[in-house]
């Protein structure tokens, strides 16, 4: 006898069939929670889950309800849960109590048998409080098989027969069946009318269901960690080997932390301190099963933050009725990266003020003159933004600057980003050695969390002349000094003054022009260079005057020509300059 079969999962049928098919299927598994770790003796929280519907079959029942309930809570009533699904949606989600809820859950529209798993998770202070369950999802279809004409036709799938069916005269029977999950087979048996029985292996051809689900963190701020649960079952819907799980992410740290319920694996992620991407992608896996994995992205997000700046775009606040001036806000974690300063809260002379946005996006508030000035002299603004928190007194001048008349010449504010400062000033090695000395300094103010500290580097140019006497008689050197310098600075800014310290590191390169014996001889030499220096200025309309007080020592090797400068080739350097700002 030849069979013939049509594509097993077709069309659905509601029937009252299926309904009984089910009734003795095999219990579900029971629903479990997954608890955080407490003192002993103490009744740790725990979460189950049930379905009015345990066995829904997907062309019969469209939707079911979802119980949650919390026992021995760690406060009544609990927040509201977040209820993840690996399969169908949950909707609907309201209380019924302090600790208990309700929602509806939607079956697939995928219409082919496969395991569903459900998570409810509860925030908590300490540490995420979950419960899990496992739903069977059995699917209902109709094979089409041909048979000899007249032959009685039945169809055993899992543990369960479906029919007899009678053929029709043209040999095709259809005979509806659910199917459970985990069951790729079934065996159509045919006993034709002559009493010859035969039977044909059938192919269910159920496609592939995910059976993982991940629980993350919606966000992770940086330099934080926290707790990832990945969920796993077997194709019938058990809970699989939880030591089978694995979980891959890309430069940040996993550490597995052990399961509490079978099929949960809980793993501590660890973000980045310094963010240089968005997202953090992270995959779950069972090891020797490459095609039963699950990959999700976690939003990255800046820590808390540790500093806050407060920029105003020019020096004073006019005395004229109705003078304003723009404050920009800029803001910082404790590992440098940026902040939303928008969400700061900000008082002028202790009354709220709102924050907006400037035509460019960056977040500002709007100082306003105070009517009437009177004998105020400034205006005092205070912000606050998670543990930061900053101060800034803007004074009032006789006349207000213009805001930024010209984009490339900006108004010089105390407290800049970025300095350029070309210096110039005579050395003296307290000794016979004299000299000039021009230096340019860049530094960058970046932190909002210290906006007086600076990094930066300098280039000098040392030219300094000196007489040596010896038993040969006097010799006459000529030295140029090339030191290229770290520097790490630190500024107060008290009105329109300023005053600083800073240390610098780094090398010098010298040459050297010796006339000694009537003869001129020529070296190089190369060295270890640092500094000490004190500064201090005064505000000016486009940048700021600047004086300062340096100790600069450069020891020299032996130069190309043989020569040896003995001691400091420097010294001690007075200097003025004008610092370009913006």
């Amino acid at each position: 006898m030849r069979w013939r079969m049509g594509q097993v999962l077709g069309a659905m049928l509601v029937c009252g069939a299926h309904v009984a098919a089910r009734a003795d299927s095999a219990p579900e598994p029971q629903a479990a929670a997954s608890t955080p770790p407490s003192s002993p003796g103490v009744a740790q929280p725990t979460v189950s889950l049930g379905l009015a519907d345990p066995s829904p079959v997907i062309g019969v029942t469209a939707q079911t309800e979802l119980r949650i309930e919390m026992t021995d809570p760690p406060e009544s009533p609990m927040p509201m849960p977040r209820v993840l699904c690996s399969a169908g949606q949950v909707e609907g989600l309201t209380r019924t109590g302090p600790t208990t809820f309700v929602a509806r859950y939607i079956l697939p529209t995928s219409r082919f048998p496969q395991p569903a798993i459900v998570v409810a998770e509860f925030s908590n202070p300490l540490w995420p409080i979950r419960g899990m369950t496992t739903v069977r999802l059995w699917a209902a279809a109709t094979p089409a098989l041909h048979t000899d004409p007249g032959a009685q036709v039945s169809v055993r799938v899992g543990d369960r027969d479906f029919g007899p069916q009678i053929a029709a005269r043209d040999g095709m029977v259809h005979i509806p069946v659910v199917v459970p999950p985990g069951v790729d087979f079934g065996v159509a048996r045919s006993v034709n009318p002559y009493g010859k029985a035969t039977e044909q292996v059938l192919d269910l051809r159920v496609p592939y269901s995910q059976r993982l689900l991940f629980v993350t963190p919606r966000s992770l701020a940086a330099g934080a960690t926290a707790e990832v649960a990945v969920y796993a079952v077997e194709p019938s819907g058990r809970p699989a080997d939880a030591s089978a799980i694995v979980v891959r992410a890309s430069g940040i740290k996993i550490q597995p932390l052990g399961s509490r319920i079978p099929g949960e694996a809980r793993f501590l992620v660890s973000a980045p301190r310094i963010l240089k991407v968005k997202t953090l992608a992270i995959e779950a896996l069972l090891k020797n099963q490459s095609t039963t994995r699950i990959a999700t992205t976690i939003a990255l997000v800046a820590a808390q933050a540790a500093g806050l700046s407060l920029e105003p775009e020019a020096a004073h606040l006019g005395r004229k009725t109705g003078s304003s001036l723009r404050i920009f806000l800029g803001a910082e974690d404790a590992f440098g990266n940026p902040v939303d300063a928008a969400r700061a809260s900000i008082l002028v002379d202790g009354n709220p003020t709102e924050v907006k946005a400037s035509p460019d996006g960056e977040p500002m508030v709007v100082v306003h003159s105070p009517e009437p000035v009177g004998r105020q002299d400034a205006v005092s603004v205070e912000g606050v933004l998670d543990s930061a928190h900053a101060i800034r007194r803007i004074p009032i001048g006789v006349w207000q600057q213009p805001q930024r008349p010209w984009p490339y010449l900006p108004a010089a504010t105390l407290s800049p980003r970025y300095t350029l400062t070309p210096r110039l000033g005579p050395l003296w090695n307290l000794g016979s050695q004299t000299g000039t000395a021009v230096f340019v300094d860049a530094v960058a103010y970046r932190s909002s969390r210290h906006p007086g500290l600076g990094l930066g580097l300098s280039v000098g140019l040392l030219q300094t002349w000196f007489a040596a006497q010896s038993e040969g008689g006097l010799s006459r050197t000529w030295l140029t000094t090339v030191p290229v310098l770290v520097q790490i600075r630190q500024r107060f800014i008290v009105d329109r003054t300023f005053f600083g310290f800073g240390v610098g590191a780094g090398f010098a390169m010298s040459f050297a022009r010796i006339h000694a014996y009537g003869t001129t001889v020529f070296g190089r030499g190369y060295g270890a260079a640092g500094e000490a220096m004190v500064e201090t200025g005064y505000l000016l309309r486009r940048g700021h005057l600047v004086f300062s007080l340096r100790y600069l020592a450069v020891y020299l090797d032996e130069l190309t020509s043989g020569d040896r400068i003995v001691g400091n080739a420097a010294g001690a350097i007075a200097d003025v300059g004008y610092r370009l700002v913006w």
